[in-house]
């Protein structure tokens, strides 16, 4: 009896521990969910402000060269460049955050793979209605988990890509002498008011991008609830 009363315990305080495991990984996952919705909508509403002024400021530099206003040109080329040059380190931040969630994504994809395994090994050995529920379960959680990654993968290679474009555009543009002849002042505002837009562009797309992250953000929360309302119906 005694040895039965030790086991109890024994088993009652795993069982304890594990679930104030499980609590704990809830908190941090609504906490982290919050934290990101919260960062996002923040950098979105950046974005679109620092979109404005740009688009503002092409057109005033635009105006500034027709009517030959060299003074108003140059000073505006330099704020400009500033600007472009904070969008490019703006945009290897994001290429860091980018890499960040990559290799979280293929340690999540790494976790559902195992958990999904461990659930295919409970049906074989009983094929109860519960196993089967968590088996379907692990398996939308790991297919998930997959397309998230290649979503990942994806969404890095086209950050890399449209930050090396911005490079490319802001040193075309610091490189160009707005001082020469009024003979090439057309052609030269042609040229570059198209790599301005372009640029301007770019900063459209981080744009959807971070709205895309925001949904994705959105889901992650809602199909963490779902996990979370799973695991209280045991």
């Amino acid at each position: 009896m005694k040895t039965l009363k030790i086991m109890t315990v024994a088993f009652l305080s795993l069982t304890c521990s594990l679930t104030n495991a499980q609590n704990l990984k809830d908190k941090k996952e609504k906490l982290d969910n919050k934290y990101a919705i919260a960062i996002g909508k923040k950098q979105l509403r950046k974005d679109i402000r620092q979109l404005e002024a740009f688009e503002k400021k092409i057109t005033a530099f635009e105006d500034a060269f027709i009517s030959h206003n060299t003074k108003r040109v140059k000073a505006l080329k330099i704020d400009i460049l500033s600007d472009m040059k904070r969008e490019i380190k703006q945009s290897e931040r994001k290429i860091e955050q980018d890499r960040i969630e990559l290799k979280q994504s293929q340690t999540e994809l790494r976790n559902s793979k195992r958990e999904f395994n461990k659930s295919k090994r409970d049906v074989l050995r009983r094929n109860s209605a519960k196993n089967r529920r968590e088996f379907r379960d692990e398996k939308r959680d790991k297919n998930n988990d997959r397309r998230d990654l290649i979503d990942d993968k994806r969404d890095l290679k086209i950050q890399i890509a449209r930050t090396e474009r911005q490079k490319e555009i802001y040193k075309e543009i610091k490189a160009f002498n707005f001082l020469a002849k009024r003979a090439s002042g057309k052609r030269k505002l042609m040229t570059n008011s198209k790599l301005l837009n372009e640029f301007a562009k770019t900063m459209r797309a981080d744009i959807t991008s971070t709205k895309k992250e925001l949904k994705e953000d959105y889901q992650e929360m809602n199909e963490d609830k779902r996990e979370r309302r799973e695991n209280f119906r045991g």
